[in-house]
Parts: C-alpha cells; sequence; structure tokens
C-alpha cells in the first residue's frame, strides 16, 4: 500500500485499487481530475485496476472531469458515502462512465467489490 497526500486529496493505492478522499471543501475540476488520472496512471503502469472515490466530505464536483482522459486500464468505478445527497449526485454520475459504476454505503463493501475483478 502507498500513500500520497495532494493540496485537496489523499490517495490510497493498493494492489487491485485506489481510494480516493477529498478534503472537506475542495472542488475536482478538470486540471485536478487530469492530476489525479496522472497519479494513477503511474503508479499503475497499465496495470488494471478499480477507482473507488470515498466521499466522507461534501466536495463539488466538474463534470466535465468524466469528459477528460480516462484509463483504459481503470476497470471500474466505486463511490462511497452514507449521504444520501450522494447518492443523487451517483444517479447523474452514472451515465457519465462506460465500465462497471456501482455505489456503497460502506468502504469495505467497495474494497471487496474491487478485490472481486481479480479472484
Amino acid at each position: 500500500m502507498k500513500e500520497t497526500r495532494l493540496p485537496y486529496c489523499d490517495l490510497i493505492f493498493k494492489e487491485t485499487h485506489a481510494i480516493i478522499v477529498m478534503n472537506e471543501g475542495s472542488e475536482i475540476t478538470v486540471a485536478i481530475g487530469e492530476e489525479i488520472t496522472s497519479s494513477l496512471e503511474a503508479h499503475y503502469k497499465g496495470r488494471n485496476f478499480v477507482f473507488i472515490t470515498h466521499r466522507k466530505f461534501p466536495h463539488k464536483i466538474d463534470l466535465k472531469v468524466y469528459e477528460g482522459r480516462i484509463l483504459k486500464n481503470m476497470i471500474g468505478y466505486a463511490i462511497v458515502s452514507d449521504d444520501p445527497a450522494e447518492v443523487n449526485r451517483a444517479v447523474e454520475e452514472r451515465p457519465l462512465w462506460d465500465q462497471a459504476f456501482t455505489f456503497f454505503r460502506e468502504l469495505e463493501e467497495a474494497e471487496n467489490w474491487a478485490r472481486s475483478f481479480f479472484d
């Protein structure tokens, strides 16, 4: 496991998946999305992985990030939150993602789902 702290988030890299936790009050812009994508690309170097966003804190997301560069080796995407507003936002985000996409209330469930791609 490797952890990287950026000014707006923490990125946790595991063998099969990466977890992002945005800082409270931060915002995902297209430029920040590209920086996160570059960090994922540098770590996984073409190996397949699942991306989990653990939404502990409310933050803004520019949905145009889904129009940016998407890594071909990112084979799944999960949102984790116990906030009902995040469920609604996930419904908006779902059509913007072509690969496996799901929502969980607990991080452990999302990590088990991510590992299942590699069993």
